[in-house]
């Protein structure tokens, strides 16, 4: 943590009030799954391409997340198969700050992520009038009885690029709870550069250069396959194999 800290040291500073105008709640996000031990290299070699978020004197913050789901899963069935016009239904707490909010997080059939969110007191366990009536109105498809489904806890990262409409973020640290159980997987970082519309990113050149794939395999995916081995996982068998050929022990 002291080396992660001291490379963080190097980069300009962005405040969160600062960081508004890259909210990017319309975007395209691209994904790499990387190790912590690749993490330092790669952050060294572009602190003069980005600015961290720092909040309160840290770069780094803890976050959970409550997803929600039916009872048979059908929102990661619909992802598991494929679907666009898709969605995940969550409530993120940022445990620094104590902020909540409830997020409805869809893909589109242009490949487009779209989030759109309401402050919220704290994390529910169940679903009120009012999310019900958000979820109706924001969600594509009809409402179904959504139940709390997987928590989610990790440490997230955030760069900002000084030059575009892009920010990165860094998730290390993944923990996860369903039902009695819990999973733990440690020195995967799942990072995502999201942007405007499809651009050359500093950080997507390095990937390149360092013959780092895009992995497109989600946390919520990820989390309720792990935890629910008689979901089908069959589409996300590839990625998972590949994860666990490094050693993360996916399933």
């Amino acid at each position: 943590m002291s080396d992660l800290l001291s490379i963080l040291a190097g980069f300009m500073p962005i405040s969160l009030e600062e960081m508004n105008h890259v909210e990017l709640l319309n975007r395209v996000d691209t994904k790499y799954v990387i190790n912590e031990d690749q993490l330092l290299e790669y952050l060294s070699a572009i602190n003069t391409q980005y600015k961290v978020l720092v909040i309160s004197g840290k770069s780094v913050h803890p976050y959970e997340t409550l997803y929600f789901d039916t009872a048979d899963f059908h929102l990661y069935k619909m992802h598991h198969n494929g679907k666009l016009n898709r969605f995940k239904l969550r409530c993120r707490k940022y445990l620094d700050s104590g902020a909540a909010f409830f997020e409805i997080k869809s893909k589109t059939n242009t490949h487009r992520t779209v989030k759109r969110r309401i402050p919220v007191d704290a994390i529910p366990e169940i679903l009120d009038e009012t999310l019900i009536e958000y979820i109706r109105a924001n969600a594509p498809g009809e409402f179904k009885n959504y139940i709390p489904s997987l928590r989610v806890y990790f440490d997230r990262l955030t760069l900002v690029s000084k030059q575009a409409n892009e920010r990165l973020t860094f998730d290390t640290n993944l923990r996860y709870l369903s039902r009695g159980q819990e999973k733990q997987i440690r020195r995967m970082v799942i990072v995502e550069v999201k942007q405007e519309n499809h651009s050359v990113s500093p950080f997507g050149q390095l990937m390149k250069i360092n013959h780092q794939h895009k992995n497109y395999i989600s946390k919520y995916c990820i989390g309720v396959a792990c935890l629910n081995k008689n979901l089908k996982a069959n589409r996300f068998k590839q990625k998972i194999n590949a994860l666990n050929k490094l050693g993360y022990e996916i399933l």
